[in-house]
């Protein structure tokens, strides 16, 4: 998805050479976000692209990262929000907008600030040491329908790149 996103934000040509760039200087590409964070954690590579949740995991376990977050002077960091939904006409449709209404709360954010290092949206919800809001850092602007096309239409190009 973060490719995606520096698609739509940069264009395919200047993605494709930022990659070829990353590649040439020895970049390499893990299977997961657990990956990069035992890759980090461990010394093995200097740094790695991975979400909150895996650096608050490494920090809980007394790994010696930090987290950063990229391009505070520029396009911004990429956020992901989670999100959730309702299926229209589904069978129980008090009980899915109490949920909903339940997962979308302060409480909740807070909950996951605290549980995963989740970054809240909303201003005002108390953070532990560490875990930063929305409005306290650069998010890149994304436009989530050109990241979806940008994933679609970059697929076989990646895949090249990798070597698959």
């Amino acid at each position: 998805m973060h490719v995606a996103a520096l698609a739509a934000a940069w264009g395919d040509e200047e993605l494709m050479h930022f990659l070829d760039a990353l590649k040439k200087n020895g970049a390499r590409i893990a299977s997961s976000n657990g990956e990069v964070k035992r890759l980090v954690a461990s010394g093995e590579v200097a740094f790695g692209l991975t979400d909150t949740d895996d650096a608050d995991e490494a920090q809980k376990d007394h790994a010696p990262v930090d987290t950063v977050y990229p391009d505070q002077d520029g396009l911004g960091t990429l956020v992901m929000p989670s999100s959730v939904v309702r299926i229209r006409r589904g069978p129980h449709p008090e009980a899915a907008k109490k949920l909903v209404d339940a997962l979308l709360s302060a409480d909740t954010e807070k909950q996951m600030a605290s549980s995963g290092a989740h970054m809240p949206l909303r201003a005002g919800v108390p953070v532990p040491e560490g875990v930063r809001r929305v409005d306290e850092i650069r998010a890149m602007p994304v436009d989530f329908a050109k990241v979806a096309d940008a994933m679609d239409r970059l697929q076989p190009r990646l895949k090249q790149w990798v070597g698959l």
